[in-house]
């Protein structure tokens, strides 16, 4: 009978504690999974050699191999595919067009959308792309990077596309940080002129956001009332999906 090789054993035990915990000091790795330190080190050294892992500092997280070797649509068609019943739901009841955008890189991207059966509607097609820094999905989907990350995408100086766009980093940052907190963002016009959005987000199980509802709409063509129904019925789809999403993923 074929017998699993111990270090690989270890291994498997690490991706997958970093899969949960996201990030672990070596000594917290030792400890939780039972291996001797100097073992740990060992193998800490190697896979970040071998770019299965990134240390920053004293803490380890999952590597940029796993981003090479996972396929991003297979990743996002599950979401998409539970996603896109609510957003049929969302679209008749408000007769607007809600989309779940995902973080893609250096871009927020469309990966499922629903427009509106009314004539005057805005459209936006899956794979549409938009800027880091300019709607409502977008900030959002930013808003729990390091700074470190975000000084890394985004220039000093972002591109304007209307009057409100905001176009200093440590401007957007601020408003990044309010976003954070409140879990709910909105486009004043940031991005196109006569539209503007709201968005909520899309947890997994560790409650990172990675993926948003949205609803952009006209700006001259909505009451408070209108759009505190729609943020309402969003939060609740978002927290339905968000559950069968970590049910599926536990």
């Amino acid at each position: 009978m074929k017998k699993i090789v111990p270090s690989m054993e270890k291994i498997d035990k690490i991706f997958n504690y970093l899969y949960l915990k996201e990030k672990a000091t070596q000594s917290e790795l030792s400890k939780a999974l039972n291996i001797p330190k100097a073992t740990t080190n060992r193998i800490l050294y190697t896979l970040v050699t071998m770019n299965y892992l990134n240390q920053n500092d004293k803490e380890y997280t999952l590597g940029n191999k796993f981003e090479y070797f996972a396929d991003k649509n297979q990743k996002h068609a599950l979401i998409k595919r539970i996603s896109f019943p609510y957003l049929e739901e969302l679209s008749l009841k408000f007769k607007e067009t809600f989309k779940i955008s995902v973080l893609d890189k250096n871009k927020i991207r469309v990966i499922a959308s629903v427009e509106s059966n009314d004539f005057y509607k805005i459209t936006v097609p899956e794979n549409a792309i938009f800027p880091l820094h300019a709607g409502a999905a977008s900030k959002l989907l930013i808003c729990q990077l390091s700074e470190k990350k975000l000084s890394s995408l985004l220039p000093e100086n972002l591109p304007k596309y209307t009057e409100n766009t905001i176009v200093s980093r440590e401007e957007l940052k601020k408003e990044l940080f309010k976003i954070n907190i409140k879990k709910i963002a909105f486009d004043n016009m940031e991005h196109s002129n006569s539209i503007s959005a709201v968005a909520v987000p899309i947890f997994n199980k560790n409650n990172k956001i990675i993926s948003a509802i949205s609803c952009p709409f006209f700006s001259n063509n909505q009451n408070n009332q209108h759009i505190d129904e729609i943020i309402k019925a969003m939060k609740d789809a978002s927290n339905r999906i968000s559950l069968t999403l970590n049910n599926i993923n536990s």
